[in-house]
């Protein structure tokens, strides 16, 4: 404990607000719980740097270092619970060294109650200005804590609001489905004589366009172009092949229709099937 040597009017000029709740308490619950904020507020600058630093170290060895933020709590907590126990001891003692300067400096009753009254007492500019700095601070240091929270409520939105385009279409009567596959959703159909068999698929997109497709990939050319249901296919005839493209954000829609033996039925079937092609949203 330290020893009160002054009078007790120049520890009570210093002190002002609260001077009797100070003196009576063995515990400082201002410190315990807003610490940094409560010095500022009671001029204690160097006390409350003194109080960063060491709360940054205790943070930086066994939070960033050491992965350990439940052990960087409970020292934390220990660490705020030591210096409010003893805040009254570290008050007194600067105090003390406070008052002593000042009566050395002149002997001037008045003047030394005046200068000690404005080098103790409270700051409530510097109560406010701690305020904002803590808490730009605290937005600071949990920000990517919370951004993670955050980020996972919106993965969660976006599941939820997801939509999947998908490309439909009627399958002609007499068709049946001969191939399936889960791969980039291909379906094949050939009708009932084997005359005819047309594939439907859906793939990522690779393209930058359906013509460079086209010709890439069959060697196209006297591509056209034709709209369906809203939507402009480009495709190309070629002895008894038909090749569809649509390219609808990132996918890649074709229709391969193929006509081993027309007696007027398959081209029937390719008209029918094309003008019932379509992208659905679900």
């Amino acid at each position: 404990m330290v020893n009160i040597m002054q009078d007790e009017k120049y520890i009570k000029a210093y002190i002002g607000k609260n001077y009797d709740k100070i003196m009576n308490s063995t515990f400082s619950w201002p410190t315990f719980l807003i610490s940094i904020i409560y010095f500022f507020y009671r001029k204690l600058w160097l006390y409350a740097i003194i109080y960063y630093i060491i709360s940054f170290i205790i943070t930086l060895i066994f939070d960033t270092i050491f992965k350990m933020p439940t052990i960087t709590s409970l020292i934390s907590v220990i660490y705020s619970f030591i210096v409010a126990k003893k805040f009254k001891d570290l008050y007194l003692y600067k105090i003390n060294r406070d008052i002593k300067k000042i009566r050395m400096s002149t002997n001037n009753e008045e003047e030394i109650l005046e200068k000690i009254k404005k080098k103790g007492g409270v700051s409530n500019i510097a109560l406010i200005i701690a305020l904002v700095v803590y808490l730009v601070v605290f937005i600071i240091t949990f920000k990517e804590e919370y951004e993670m929270i955050f980020d996972l409520l919106d993965h969660t939105n976006d599941i939820v609001e997801e939509k999947v385009t998908k490309i439909n279409y009627n399958v002609p009567s007499g068709f049946l489905n001969n191939y399936e596959s889960n791969t980039y959703s291909s379906y094949e159909y050939t009708d009932k004589e084997n005359n005819c068999n047309f594939i439907i698929q859906t793939m990522n997109n690779n393209y930058d366009n359906e013509e460079m497709y086209l010709k890439n990939v069959y060697q196209a050319s006297n591509i056209d172009s034709i709209i369906i249901n809203n939507y402009t296919w480009y495709y190309f005839n070629e002895e008894n092949s038909c090749i569809y493209a649509l390219i609808y954000e990132d996918k890649l829609y074709t229709l391969n229709y193929y006509i081993k033996l027309d007696n007027g039925t398959c081209s029937g079937f390719l008209n029918d099937l094309t003008n019932s092609l379509n992208l659905v949203t679900e």
